[in-house]
C-alpha cells in the first residue's frame, strides 16, 4: 500500500490558506475518487493542550506574551495529533492540515523564543511531505482581515510590526528547517496572485510529491 501524504498549509493570517486548503482537497478527490482525505488543523481540541493553546490565541493583549507556554501546549497537542493521523498515513490516507509546527517557528520565534528551543520541543514530530507557505505582504493581509473580521481581530492580527516579523520567519523556513528538523518540504507560494493562479501553483507542487515521491 502506498503511504498517504502529509500536506500542510501555512502563512500569516489573511494569506488565503483557508480558501486554498479546500480547493486542494477538492482537486485530490477529483484526481482520484477512491482517495480518502483527512482534513485537520492545529491547534485542535483533541486534548487539553490544544484547548489551552486555543485559549492563548484567543486571549486579548500584548502579542509578545505567553510565548513559552504556547510552544509547550502546541508541541504536546501535536503529539496527540500525530498519534491520530499517523495510522491514517500508513493506510494510504492523505492528511491535509491547516497549520503545523511551522506556525510555532513563525509566531513564537517572533515572540522571542529561539528556533532551537522550538525545534527541541517538536523533536519526533512527523515531517510533512509538502508544506505550502502562502506569502502575502502584511498590508495586503491586514486589508483582507479588515474586510473579513472588521474590528474583531485577534491580538496577532492588529500589530503590524509583529506580523512583519512573523512573515519574515516564514520566508526563511526553507533555509532553517532542513537543519533544525530535517524538513525539506517547504514551498513558498505567491499568495497575492488571483485565487485560481494560487490554486494552480499549489496543485503543481502537489503533483510533484504525488507522482514523483522522494
Amino acid at each position: 500500500m502506498t503511504r498517504g501524504k502529509l500536506i500542510v498549509l501555512e502563512g500569516i493570517n489573511g494569506c488565503g490558506k483557508g480558501t486554498q486548503l479546500f480547493k486542494l482537497v477538492n482537486g485530490i478527490y477529483e484526481l482520484d475518487k477512491s482517495q480518502t482525505v483527512f482534513v485537520t488543523r492545529e491547534p485542535n481540541e483533541f486534548d487539553e493542550n490544544g484547548k489551552n493553546a486555543r485559549k492563548i490565541l484567543k486571549a486579548d493583549g500584548n502579542p509578545y506574551t505567553n510565548a513559552t507556554e504556547a510552544v509547550r501546549y502546541f508541541a504536546l497537542n501535536r503529539e496527540t495529533h500525530n498519534a491520530i493521523f499517523t495510522p491514517l498515513l500508513e493506510n494510504g490516507i492523505t492528511v491535509v492540515s491547516d497549520r503545523y509546527y511551522n506556525s510555532n517557528f513563525a509566531f513564537q520565534h517572533a515572540q522571542g523564543v529561539p528556533y532551537v528551543e522550538i525545534a527541541a520541543q517538536n523533536a519526533g514530530a512527523r515531517i510533512p511531505d509538502l508544506t505550502l507557505i502562502l506569502d502575502v505582504p502584511v498590508d495586503v493581509a491586514f486589508e483582507r482581515l479588515s474586510k473579513r473580521d472588521g474590528a474583531n481581530r485577534r491580538k496577532f492580527d492588529r500589530d503590524f510590526d509583529f506580523m512583519q516579523k512573523v512573515r519574515a520567519n516564514y520566508l526563511e523556513q526553507s533555509q532553517i528547517l532542513p537543519t533544525l528538523m530535517g524538513d525539506t518540504s517547504t514551498v513558498i507560494i505567491d499568495g497575492t496572485q488571483p485565487v485560481e493562479k494560487v490554486a494552480e501553483d499549489i496543485w503543481a507542487a502537489y503533483k510533484i510529491i504525488n507522482f514523483h515521491p522522494q
